[in-house]
């Protein structure tokens, strides 16, 4: 047996089979070393903040160097890219709207990917000539406010990718938060149907959503797994919300806020809000009253 291996053994101890193998060693010990470089010289994924408070008048430093375009318009651009990565609705309460790049955002986001828009305002804001809420109404987005009403809506947020309430889910909240409305607690005409009018808010709302119906958590968690997106949004969607009204100064150099969150802490008053005044402040803009200068005249705007 011995004599029968003894070629093999030969050849290994050859210069030649000794070259070839250390060669081998060599490149395979050289890939592993050049894997082990790149993995230890990748830089871990920061993890997405759940949330962050912007100042408007400050900037941050980061290298290199923005241009003084991507300088000015650093605030403006973030909202924007958050309104981009929208796939399933938008929920804006904004009192004055005069920035057209986000304007186009929005409409973006519904002619391209079929996004529910909804915009809450305040009537004194309609007749406003820098106003983009016109752009908004041309492209069939709903545009609500009260007709007439004593007090402004004053709110500066956006929900983005949120999840909508239904009415028994919407009540089961503003009860928890706020108490059952009795009859001399009746302060708003939300507080009212709630006491009196729950079939109206289940007409309005529905009577099932994604917060109550396993069923429609299970789609909601299938459509985001399809989702082909780098940079998706978080499951629980955004609220951007803060001092600031998107127009050019309030967003590059007024004195104001403006916070960015995922926390459900935060986004889920701010979604019973909104639904709060989707149900009382629906009276819907009609395209041709803002019209100039037919609008003001009829508002008494213009003399």
């Amino acid at each position: 047996m011995d004599a029968a291996l003894q070629p093999v053994f030969n050849i290994f101890k050859s210069k030649t089979c000794k070259f070839i193998i250390a060669g081998s060693l060599l490149i395979v010990s050289s890939e592993l070393a050049y894997e082990l470089y790149l993995w230890l010289r990748k830089v871990p994924k920061r993890k997405p903040k759940s949330c962050e408070v912007f100042f408007i008048n400050r900037r941050k430093l980061v290298q290199p160097l923005p241009s003084p375009q991507e300088f000015l318009f650093e605030h403006i651009n973030r909202i924007i890219s958050y309104i981009d990565r929208a796939e399933k609705s938008i929920c804006l309460a904004m009192y004055i709207f005069t920035m057209r790049e986000i304007s186009e955002a929005v409409i973006r986001a519904k002619k391209e990917r079929s996004v529910i828009v909804r915009v809450v305002t305040c009537e004194s804001m309609v007749g406003n000539e820098g106003s983009y809420l016109r752009d908004l109404i041309t492209e069939d987005i709903k545009v609500q406010y009260k007709y007439k009403s004593e007090y402004l809506m004053h709110h500066k947020f956006c929900l983005i990718d949120t999840d909508w309430y239904c009415a028994n889910c919407l009540i089961a909240y503003h009860t928890a938060q706020h108490g059952e409305p009795t009859k001399n607690m009746q302060h708003t005409l939300f507080d009212k149907a709630v006491m009196s009018d729950r079939e109206g808010l289940l007409q309005r709302f529905g009577s099932s959503c994604a917060r109550c119906n396993p069923a429609l958590q299970g789609r909601k968690q299938a459509t985001m797994l399809r989702k082909d997106d780098n940079d998706p949004l978080p499951k629980s969607g955004v609220l951007i919300a803060g001092s600031s009204n998107w127009t050019f100064p309030g967003l590059t150099t007024h004195w104001d806020t403006v916070t960015i969150s995922s926390l459900p802490e935060l986004i889920d008053p701010f979604a019973a809000e909104f639904q709060r005044m989707w149900y009382e402040l629906n009276d819907p803009l009609d395209a041709t009253l803002t019209r100039e200068p037919l609008y003001k005249l009829r508002r008494g705007l213009q003399k």
